[in-house]
């Protein structure tokens, strides 16, 4: 007799090939920090969707206050201002036990790249924007934008094959830093206060001819050897005084001349271009015809 509700054995054979023990299921995965999402479940468990980004949702307040006060300074264009913020930012973060979100991180590479005048920003720049490399994913905004801060780093030495390693370098700027381009140099001479008199203009179109330009360019050079730093800034103080003839039937001159130098430190970068601009100035301020009294302080820039 023929069991009820029996099952034919080609069935039987067929949902044991369907059951093979080796088949597993297919699980989507879950994206990581900064992948792209279209909703908070296509992202890891700790991370939320936000403008088709997984981002995390476990944040230090005090911190991101600081990364806003970074960028609000940079906004301003106060990059040491910006680099002080962001490094607020870290230690907050640090303080609060919290891992430092990629962003925050990327936009402290970014504001010490602005600020790479300064040789020391420039080297922890590079640091951190490999780091924001390392940690954010290819294709998203903050690794492209990362990338394009190194670039602008390697005409100061950067050394590009260190960044295709999977760790932080000791140093980046290990190669030897582009010669400067000093036809791309500008000179400005701002003084303050302006003074009101009619021939002060003199001074700086006298600045302004090429002969003394090419003397302070050259005095930018030596500075920028000896220094690494990209602007020159040399402030001097300037007196022009009128000066009574002695005889009643001829008129009075005036006498332009520098104030004593500030106390630098000796052998300074800051003390030998501090003279080399004076060497370059005084001699050119007794050509001047100057029928003006005034006291300014002249801040004579190359950069």
């Amino acid at each position: 007799m023929r069991p009820l509700f029996a099952i034919p054995l080609s069935i039987v054979a067929g949902l044991a090939a369907g059951c093979d023990a080796r088949a597993t299921a297919s699980v989507e995965q879950k994206g990581h920090e900064y992948e792209s999402c279209s909703a908070s479940a296509q992202c890891a468990d700790d991370l939320r969707c936000f403008d088709q980004a997984c981002r995390r949702i476990t944040r230090s307040t005090v911190g991101d206050y600081y990364a806003a006060a970074g960028l609000a300074a940079r906004g301003k264009g106060d990059t040491e201002a910006a680099i002080a913020a962001y490094a607020q930012a870290l230690a907050r973060y640090d303080a609060d036990r919290l891992a430092l979100p990629p962003d925050i991180d990327c936009a402290y590479g970014a504001a010490l790249a602005a600020g790479k005048s300064v040789k020391d920003h420039a080297e922890l720049g590079a640091h951190v924007l490999h780091r924001c490399v390392l940690a954010t994913p290819v294709g998203s905004r903050l690794r492209d934008h990362a990338l394009d801060e190194l670039a602008g780093l390697a005409e100061l030495g950067l050394d590009p094959a260190l960044l295709g390693a999977s760790k932080i370098a000791d140093r980046y700027l290990v190669n030897s830093a582009a010669p400067p381009a000093t036809d791309k140099l500008t000179v400005t001479v701002t003084p303050t206060p302006m003074p009101t008199g009619k021939t002060y203009a003199l001074i700086p179109d006298k600045l302004a001819e090429p002969e003394l330009r090419a003397a302070l360019v050259a005095c930018w050079q030596a500075f920028n050897t000896a220094s690494k730093r990209a602007t020159l800034g040399v402030t001097l103080g300037v007196k022009s005084t009128y000066l009574a003839s002695e005889y009643e039937d001829e008129p009075g001159t005036y006498a332009v001349k520098l104030e004593p130098p500030v106390a630098l430190p000796v052998g300074s970068p800051e003390a030998a271009a501090d003279a080399c601009v004076r060497q370059v100035v005084e001699p050119a301020l007794k050509t001047l015809k100057i029928a003006d009294a005034f006291v300014t302080k002249l801040a004579v820039t190359v950069k």
